[in-house]
């Protein structure tokens, strides 16, 4: 069945004139006529009466299927249109070191897996760095080591966390609970802007002492290389307690706590483009939270 000859005759029913139907389909009239004639061919029935313009008994009848027909082809043709476009969608989701090494992995493949139309676009780096994206428009979802302030952009917090004190694993692994425990020892600390940095400074401030006044033996830009650095011996470290459950294997000891709370958060824009998969990722990112982290 030609669409076009479907159109032709539902215009000419309407307007009951060849000159009139043509020229709101915006075609010859001739091509009016080869179309009727086509469907009455196809059809094998007279469907407009030559005389009165009016459409026979059998002309009524296509007519309303006609109509139906092609309502519902250019809702199905919408429809495929709509979910064509979700295929070309791109999720950009920003996170900080601790969230981008340690949830966000397990957190799109579940969401790849919810969602395959959608591909996704990932930026890991420090909470400073991603939080800026967010807000400059680069990024649809931030997962960050602190809350963003911005009018349109919807802020929750999503888990809590506390900075291990790390060493390499020892027989002896020193206790270290105190500014005294921490003076003597030499750190590798995060670079400046990370949310792991902010966090040790706060941290050790509760102890009345700062991150300039420990001795410095690196400058890591990750989790990983911190983790990495202080398992070789180069130092002790500040990483996520969160972190060290994945990392039980290693040559690596939890030496204390800095007596300060931490927490993650997730953010996304309240009104841009993907405002829909941002709100299902960050469900989907509560969901791993409480299945993966029950307490």
């Amino acid at each position: 069945m030609n669409e076009k000859w479907l159109a032709s005759f539902i215009t000419l029913v309407e307007f009951r004139n060849f000159s009139k139907a043509a020229q709101h389909l915006n075609v010859a009239q001739s091509s009016v006529t080869k179309h009727l004639k086509g469907l009455e061919d196809e059809l094998g029935a007279t469907l407009i009466d030559r005389d009165s313009f009016s459409p026979t008994e059998e002309g009524k009848w296509v007519y309303e299927k006609a109509k139906k027909w092609t309502k519902e082809w250019k809702q199905l043709r919408e429809a495929c249109k709509k979910r064509g476009e979700n295929w070309k969608k791109t999720l950009r989701i920003g996170a900080s070191t601790t969230p981008g090494t340690y949830f966000l992995p397990a957190l799109c493949r579940t969401f790849n897996h919810t969602f395959p139309q959608i591909r996704l676009s990932l930026q890991i780096d420090d909470s400073t760095t991603i939080a800026s994206s967010l807000k400059q428009g680069d990024l649809d979802v931030a997962l960050t080591g602190a809350p963003l302030t911005h009018k349109d952009v919807a802020t929750f917090p999503l888990i809590e966390d506390r900075l291990a004190i790390i060493g390499q694993k020892m027989d002896h692994t020193p206790s270290i609970t105190s500014e005294e425990d921490l003076r003597p020892h030499l750190f590798v600390k995060r670079k400046d802007g990370s949310g792991t940095f902010l966090d040790a400074e706060r941290g050790l401030k509760t102890w009345g002492i700062s991150m300039a006044e420990l001795e410095t033996a690196a400058i890591a830009p990750t989790t990983e290389s911190t983790l990495s650095l202080v398992e070789a011996g180069v130092g002790y470290g500040f990483v996520s307690e969160l972190a060290m459950k994945f990392e039980k294997n290693r040559s690596i000891a939890t030496c204390g706590f800095l007596p300060s709370i931490r927490t993650f958060y997730i953010s996304y824009w309240k009104s841009k483009n993907n405002v829909d998969e941002s709100k299902a990722f960050t469900d989907l990112a509560f969901k791993y939270i409480k299945q993966t982290f029950p307490y």
